[in-house]
């Protein structure tokens, strides 16, 4: 009796630890552009590469300083120099843009489905992977898009600007500079 209490007890609490677990909330993307519903290929990308490294660098540099010596029985004020040099470490950004071309093979793709999911697959798309849905918006600023990433149980937004140009789509992020990922339409 007491063994079968016991294997209740635990089937209880597992039951009640199962049901406590949060499922992702559900997302309505609203209504999708057709223009952009479908798998893109990314062809080329122009992007910040960053870059920096630290100099040592070294400035000579003179202290002055004041000594009482005594000279004769009299106090006496020597003034000295002292030379020294100082060193330290200054970081410098190097950092450019550059333009990169991709072939066909491996494929780098962004799905964007007509239910308002995105899907990126390749080496060069980590950056899409933590993004799940998205939405078209031409509100301000132009056409643009909304991506969605789940974080923390809520949806967080960024946009980047779209433009498209009979099979390409062009991705325009915000970067000092003008910086994209042009993709082209595989289905």
């Amino acid at each position: 009796m007491k063994k079968l209490c016991g294997i209740a007890f635990v089937l209880v609490v597992i039951g009640v630890v199962s049901a406590c677990k949060e499922a992702e909330p559900g997302f309505s993307p609203g209504a999708v552009d057709s223009r952009i519903t479908g798998t893109w290929r990314l062809v080329e990308r122009r992007f910040q590469k960053d870059s920096a490294f630290s100099v040592l660098t070294t400035t000579p540099r003179q202290r002055r300083d004041s000594v009482l010596v005594t000279i004769n029985g009299q106090t006496v004020r020597k003034d000295t120099v002292i030379n020294y040099t100082d060193t330290i470490f200054v970081r410098r950004d190097t950092s450019f843009y550059t333009t990169r071309r991709y072939p066909a093979l491996p494929p780098q793709t962004l799905t964007f489905d007509p239910d308002g999911k995105v899907l990126a697959e390749g080496s060069e798309m980590t950056y899409f992977y933590p993004i799940r849905y998205f939405r078209v918006d031409s509100t301000f600023e132009g056409l643009g898009v909304n991506l969605y990433i789940y974080t923390n149980r809520a949806n967080v937004s960024f946009r980047q600007g779209v433009a498209f140009q009979r099979d390409t789509l062009t991705l325009l992020p915000r970067c000092d500079q003008p910086c994209y990922l042009k993709l082209t339409r595989v289905r």
